[in-house]
């Protein structure tokens, strides 16, 4: 019994680290194929003119993750490897817990009606642009209160970057 009582507290600690290992694992790369996903297909032709597809790809295939378009750069999102003004992506400690932001660069979501349902008037892209990206970041939590006394919440970025077909 002196033994168990001694050992039952590591062990259980143990368990915990592992089942929250596993769901940051888990978060990962499920991220990471809805981001390559998204790329992929943003890189057809057809896309061209619109973010909708990519933006509900991205959405479908992160399911389980709730992702949206970043509300502060939907339209015009910046480079997410060089942001900056006027629709800089949000800051990684202003995303919400268990929340993911979805950028697509060069963006081509319409600024009036902001095309966040897919029901706006597309614009087209420029024809300079040759390579497109799709990065998710994610504000991962560890689930065990015990952990997430010790591990901060910390955002997961992924980028996916594809050279086009049109």
């Amino acid at each position: 019994m002196v033994e168990f009582s001694l050992v039952a507290p590591v062990l259980i600690v143990m368990l915990f680290l592992m089942i929250d290992f596993g769901r940051l694992v888990y978060t990962f790369g499920a991220i990471s194929w809805a981001t390559r996903e998204g790329a992929r297909l943003i890189s057809l032709a057809p896309q061209q003119t619109t973010d909708c597809a990519v933006l509900q790809r991205v959405e479908q295939v992160g399911r389980g993750f709730p992702l949206s378009p970043d509300p502060n750069s939907l339209v015009g999102n910046t480079d997410p490897n060089n942001p900056g003004p006027p629709l800089a992506p949000t800051p990684n400690d202003l995303i919400p817990a268990g929340q993911g932001y979805i950028y697509v660069w060069p963006a081509v979501a319409t600024r009036v009606p902001q095309d966040t349902w897919c029901n706006g008037n597309p614009r087209r892209v420029s024809q300079t642009a040759r390579d497109v990206s799709v990065q998710v970041k994610y504000k991962w939590s560890p689930l065990m209160p015990l952990i997430s006394s010790v591990v901060p919440s910390f955002t997961i970025t992924t980028i996916s970057v594809v050279h086009t077909e049109y």
